[in-house]
């Protein structure tokens, strides 16, 4: 069953048991005052333990309605922000799995490609610091192994990565 529905029913049956317990009250009340007509110095109109846990059981229960009525939005939430950053995880976790096998200029280069996808080889070669004769070896050695691609942008070259970190089956 729904929450929502579930706490919408929880609320109702409060609200019934609180009617319920104010007729009970006020007829309690009634006869208490009535035993006590008589009698110069009466008890009887401390208050029932009865009353009391009705009272509790009223409160309790209109809270789990309230609680239920509104934590399907916040669980909702909170399952959709734990799938994000399952999947935040899990494509970090892919691509330092691809730079374990990787030269350490290599990795630089593919971690400034990706993330910045679309970089031009001039400004990667900026960013990591790298020669450009260097830099053009690198790039054609990450394009042999299929892991970015290169688009003529002009006369420099724009680069992309190739490698799909998002999960294909689940």
């Amino acid at each position: 069953m729904d929450n929502k529905k579930l706490g919408l029913i929880i609320i109702g049956l409060s609200i019934l048991f609180s009617l319920l317990m104010w007729g009970f009250a006020s007829r309690l009340t009634a006869l208490q005052t009535n035993a006590c007509a008589c009698a110069d110095t009466c008890t009887a109109h401390e208050p029932s333990y009865l009353v009391h846990g009705g009272i509790a059981v009223i409160v309790g229960t209109l809270t789990l309605g309230v609680y239920l009525l509104f934590f399907e939005k916040s669980h909702e939430t909170l399952v959709k922000k734990l799938k994000e950053n399952a999947s935040i995880k899990s494509k970090e976790e892919r691509f330092n799995l691809i730079l374990k096998g990787l030269k350490e200029d290599e990795k630089r280069v593919l971690t400034a490609i990706k993330n910045q996808d679309g970089i031009t080889q001039h400004t990667l070669g900026i960013r990591t610091d790298i020669h450009k004769s260097k830099l053009s070896i690198i790039v054609g050695m990450l394009e042999d192994k299929e892991l970015i691609k290169k688009k003529k942008k002009g006369r420099t070259n724009q680069l992309f990565l190739r490698v799909n970190l998002s999960r294909t089956a689940d």
